[in-house]
């Protein structure tokens, strides 16, 4: 058994491409259990569905039939007070002209606090800085100063506090796991054009909100 914690970015991703039926597919069949906290499901199903403008409702109502079906569990272990501090800290890691600036939100803060409760090591995350900030905070320093244009500033002592929880998590975001589905086999169904299908999928979830290159698109096909 494999589990996963799930951020609402990756969801909303696969949702959004019509490529759910991936989750269903490693669920049923390779037996991944696909978990997410309580602020997920208020940011990507509760929320959308109350707003006026129903231009992500479609998304929260896949994100919906998914826990409906029990594909995504929703967890009830308790971490706020973990989620609150790590919020706190990781929000004051970088500085620009003095002032912090403001890396993850409640979502992933409560998924990662979660992951280190639960000790589940893969988060399943299409969130930049978030991802970046866990796998690489230098880079993310200097993307920060590429795009702010001024020097940035480092609290080691909080980033090392970061770094030291999220030690061993593995991200991977809903790209990785469209080429995890196909090395399993869940685009067979379209026989001579499975790499195609694949290829087509990988497009799909980069413009549904994925965060992935035409050139990390062209490395995946060329390993299928």
């Amino acid at each position: 058994m494999t589990y996963v914690l799930c951020d609402s970015s990756s969801l909303i991703s696969l949702t959004g491409a019509c490529l759910e039926g991936m989750l269903y597919f490693l669920h049923e069949k390779h037996k991944v259990r696909f978990m997410v906290p309580q602020s997920v499901v208020e940011e990507s199903v509760n929320r959308p569905l109350s707003m006026k403008s129903k231009i992500y409702s479609f998304s929260a109502l896949r994100i919906k039939d998914l826990i409906n079906d029990g594909v995504v569990e929703v967890t009830d272990v308790e971490v706020m007070e973990d989620t609150r501090r790590l919020l706190k800290e990781a929000n004051n890691i970088f500085f620009a002209r003095g002032k912090p600036i403001h890396l993850i939100d409640l979502g992933e803060t409560e998924m990662l606090a979660a992951a280190h409760e639960l000790q589940v090591p893969n988060l399943l995350m299409d969130e930049r800085t978030t991802r970046m900030l866990i796998e690489g905070p230098p880079l993310l320093r200097s993307h920060l100063e590429k795009e702010l244009h001024v020097n940035i500033m480092v609290n080691r002592p909080n980033l090392q506090k970061f770094a030291d929880y999220a030690k061993g998590m593995q991200v991977i975001r809903s790209c990785d796991a469209a080429v995890i589905a196909y090395e399993n086999g869940y685009f067979k169904s379209f026989q001579d054009m499975e790499k195609q299908a694949a290829e087509a999928a990988l497009y799909k979830i980069k413009f549904s909100g994925c965060s992935i290159s035409f050139n990390e698109i062209a490395e995946y096909v060329r390993g299928l």
